[in-house]
């Protein structure tokens, strides 16, 4: 059965709000393979814990060893019960998350935007041109701040700033020319600010929006949002979506995460081609409006970009956001390469696979960790050609002094967007009953492809 998904953004002075129909979802397939998962090539390395441990301590969460910390502490105040009661209790405090989600709420923004579209009327032999103004409404997620400059940079989607049938800026077709926001709690006329466009990525449904000198942010108590590893995300979580729900003003909903990676079939923003995004999938309300806003976990922190959500009939609670680790690598690419106005995507010149994948459940945490094996299938062109071979399967990859191990294909794709040109990639992949150490360096305009 095919599923809808619309992008969530809200149109105003037009009839009716724009529906983007999208196609259905194909998901590929598994391929199962002998090779080593990167769990055994941990073990290999020397690494001597459980799978579980070691799928948690690479995702960043509140694992066994935070936990056991606590526990410690716990002891040498005067607790009496085992470690499993303590976890038992500790998982079951009741708290309150309502200072985290206010915490929040001073880094998102709600945005508008003024298009001008062209008409046509009188027919062939008198023809005539008006221009009509179309306002849309969406929300953004603030960056980075420089309160004392009053300057920030703000993240949102593609399609809140695009409309394909408006004449858009002089240097970016059909991009918005006339963008203003406005921070929780300041919502009316006078406290508004502007903001220019600085690039953004159609494929990727990413923008970034500049604002520069503004009293108003600079006497407000706005703060940059603090993004969580969104990669360490688990089914469960309990989530908040911040936006502008129906261009009503930035408000909150609550849900818990459903999926916390999949991919969804969506009209491109000018409707010519299919995208495949990479979303966290969330039961908390998403309305027209919230494009571009946040998705929390319930420490406050962001780790998602809300985008989309379903309206097929019959079919409730499907909301979809672009994980934070992936959606703020674009925003940054594009902020470093904003005279390109868009995204430079560094490009490896393979083909890779999932060749085997499973869940694994850490008794410390009660989580569930999806852990794959990514294997080379091909190598195409350079930078790969006689540096990685077919039948590789990606341990880590190390950037900037800092590695990565990839146990989910998606790490190894959106990591290409943290490399600029001159940087060094090193592999380390399981060849032949050997772990193999490889570098690449990306040094040539052809290894990057421009997504605009």
């Amino acid at each position: 059965m095919n599923k809808k998904w619309v992008m969530a953004v809200s149109c105003a002075a037009v009839a009716g709000i724009t529906a983007f129909t999208l196609c259905g979802c194909d998901f590929g397939s598994l391929s199962s393979g002998s090779s080593k998962t990167p769990y055994e090539v941990a073990t290999q390395l020397g690494y001597d814990g459980s799978e579980a441990s070691w799928l948690a301590s690479l995702s960043g969460a509140d694992g066994g060893a935070e936990i056991r910390a606590i526990y410690d502490e716990a002891v040498s105040e005067g607790y009496e019960g085992s470690f499993l009661e303590f976890l038992q209790e500790y998982l079951t405090v009741s708290t309150d998350d309502s200072a985290a989600v206010n915490r929040a709420l001073m880094s998102v923004v709600s945005v508008w935007c003024n298009f001008q579209q062209i008409t046509t009327s009188g027919g062939i032999w008198r023809p005539s041109t008006s221009t009509q103004t179309v306002t849309s409404a969406g929300s953004g997620v603030i960056y980075s701040l420089d309160k004392e400059q009053g300057d920030a940079y703000i993240v949102t989607n593609y399609h809140v700033v695009f409309d394909k049938d408006s004449v858009g800026t002089e240097t970016v077709s059909h991009i918005s020319d006339d963008i203003t926001v406005y921070l929780y709690g300041s919502e009316l006329q006078g406290e508004e600010i502007e903001a220019t466009y600085v690039g953004g990525a159609m494929d990727y449904d990413i923008a970034v929006l500049r604002v520069e000198d503004s009293e108003v942010l600079k006497e407000s108590s706005a703060r940059e949002a603090v993004a969580a590893n969104s990669d360490a995300v688990t089914v469960g979580e309990t989530v908040y979506a911040i936006g502008n729900p129906e261009g009503e003003g930035i408000s909150a909903s609550s849900g818990i995460v459903s999926v916390d990676s999949e991919y969804i079939s969506i009209a491109s923003s000018d409707e010519t081609k299919t995208l495949s995004l990479r979303e966290i999938r969330t039961d908390a309300a998403v309305n027209h409006g919230n494009s571009g806003g946040g998705l929390f976990n319930a420490d406050g922190k962001l780790i998602g970009i809300v985008n989309a959500k379903t309206e097929e009939e019959g079919v409730d609670g499907l909301g979809y956001a672009i994980p934070a680790n992936l959606a703020l690598s674009v925003a940054q690419n594009i902020i470093d390469n904003s005279s390109s106005k868009g995204a430079l995507r560094a490009v490896m010149g393979v083909n890779i696979q999932v060749t085997d994948s499973k869940a694994v459940y850490d008794e410390v945490t009660g989580k569930a960790y999806i852990e794959e094996t990514v294997t080379v299938s091909g190598v195409t062109a350079s930078p790969a050609s006689g540096v990685l071979e077919a039948g590789d399967v990606l341990y880590s990859m190390t950037l900037n002094g800092q590695e990565y191990v990839i146990t989910r294909m998606y790490m190894a794709t959106d990591l290409m967007f943290n490399v600029r040109k001159g940087d060094t990639v090193t592999f380390k992949v399981y060849r032949d009953g050997q772990i193999v150490t490889a570098d690449i360096t990306f040094d040539k305009d052809s290894y990057f492809t421009l997504y605009d």
